[in-house]
């Protein structure tokens, strides 16, 4: 699995800790184990009157997916948090984890008591879960780890998430009542720079638990579905009917390109009313402020009237400066964003010494390279061949040749 890379996909209808549990075994989980494991949690809560697990195939909105159907019954459900690290501990103790899923188990409960204690303003000892509280945030989390765990997830070095749905409408909890997303969901995506969007519904789509899983999983939060080639796809069910969205979430376990992948933002414009100069100080302008890339396009516009395309790549998290630098520069009465992923070929910058009329001088070189690092294309720095060419009065042609050939020789023989 060491070139495979899994997609958590909560765009669709957000996430919850048994969503991702349920998606963990359609995605080939051993589910006797995960049901084993889950059940033992029963031993360490006398008063656990009843634990119950099973994984049913259903059908939302036209799409199959498992579900997770636990039932529970319990004298109590507001605990103490002193009182459930005890009993976690005690629970990932009598059950065969490797290390990484009984961190994980840790990470997700830590984060979801992290969140609680700054939203309340108390310490560990004196807070209360009611909610979270209960037996089944345990079953959420250790039955995710279990399911991962034996599928070998823990291993792999890149989990990414896309943005999480977190519904919309009033929300009812055991502090009041407000709109979603609940103030533990928004505190988690905060502290762990987890991308969420509203809808699809006017439910609840993201909880706390489900977010604390997400956020000790993923390793990276991105707009963008990954370039990379599906193996198995696991899909987890919600509990709500939507009327116009499957309430699902997915899981893609598939194969990353051995190329290197980039993610950036497309941020285009059509400008027919400025002048060439201006245009020309417009793109030199952008390239001076670090973007990726900028070309012009002609084009013909509205009324058939001659016109440019504006095109300029840059870094996602630089997408409102670039098209602000863009309006204020054009005149443009707006721009058309597009996040992208791309394919990439591993790069570096080196420094080479090469000889002109006997005198040792140095040129940077840009060199792309295979994953194996293997050189397959090299490049001298142009601008720095022209001053060289200026300087010694030599050839600008001849004296790029000359370079390439030393280096040529300095990177193969």
């Amino acid at each position: 699995m060491s070139n495979d890379i899994l997609v958590i996909d909560p765009s669709i209808a957000g996430v919850s800790g048994d969503m991702l549990l349920s998606s963990a075994v359609d995605l080939g989980a051993d589910e006797k184990s995960t049901i084993d494991n889950i059940l033992s949690i029963k031993d360490h809560f006398s008063e656990c009157n009843k634990l119950e697990v099973n994984f049913n195939n259903v059908n939302k909105n036209g799409f199959r997916a498992k579900k997770v159907e636990i039932k529970i019954k319990e004298d109590i459900k507001d605990r103490n948090v002193k009182i459930l690290n005890d009993k976690l501990e005690n629970c990932i103790d009598s059950i065969s984890l490797s290390d990484s899923a009984k961190n994980f188990i840790r990470k997700s409960f830590f984060t979801l008591i992290e969140a609680e204690k700054y939203l309340h303003g108390m310490e560990s000892k004196k807070l209360h879960l009611h909610e979270a509280g209960s037996i089944d945030t345990f079953v959420d989390i250790i039955g995710t780890a279990s399911a991962f765990d034996n599928l070998g997830i823990f291993n792999l070095e890149e989990i990414i998430t896309t943005p999480v749905s977190i519904g919309g409408g009033d929300l009812s909890f055991s502090h009041g009542k407000m709109q979603n997303p609940s103030p533990a969901v928004l505190e988690i995506a905060k502290e762990n720079e987890l991308i969420i969007k509203g809808g699809p519904e006017k439910y609840e789509t993201a909880t706390p638990t489900g977010m604390a899983m997400l956020a000790s999983l993923a390793k990276v939060s991105q707009e963008v579905f990954p370039v990379l080639k599906p193996k198995i796809i696991g899909i987890g069910a919600g509990t709500f009917e939507f009327e116009n969205v499957p309430n699902i979430l997915r899981l893609t376990l598939g194969e990353k390109s051995i190329l290197l992948k980039d993610e950036v933002t497309v941020i285009e414009t059509n400008v027919d009313d400025i002048t060439g100069e201006e245009l020309g100080y417009a793109l030199q302008k952008i390239m001076s402020f670090g973007a990726r890339d900028v070309s012009i396009i002609p084009i013909f516009g509205k009324k058939n009237r001659p016109s440019h395309l504006l095109r300029v790549i840059t870094d996602i998290d630089k997408s409102e400066y670039f098209s602000n630098l863009i309006i204020q520069e054009t005149g443009t009465l707006g721009v058309r964003i597009y996040p992208t992923s791309r394919y990439i070929q591993k790069r570096e910058e080196i420094m080479l010494n090469v000889k002109i009329n006997n005198k040792s001088e140095k040129i940077t070189v840009k060199i792309s390279k295979t994953e194996s690092g293997k050189i397959i294309y090299f490049k001298p720095e142009f601008d720095q061949i022209k001053e060289l060419a200026e300087k010694y009065n030599i050839n600008l042609r001849k004296l790029k040749e000359d370079i390439k050939n030393q280096i040529n020789n300095k990177l193969f023989n």
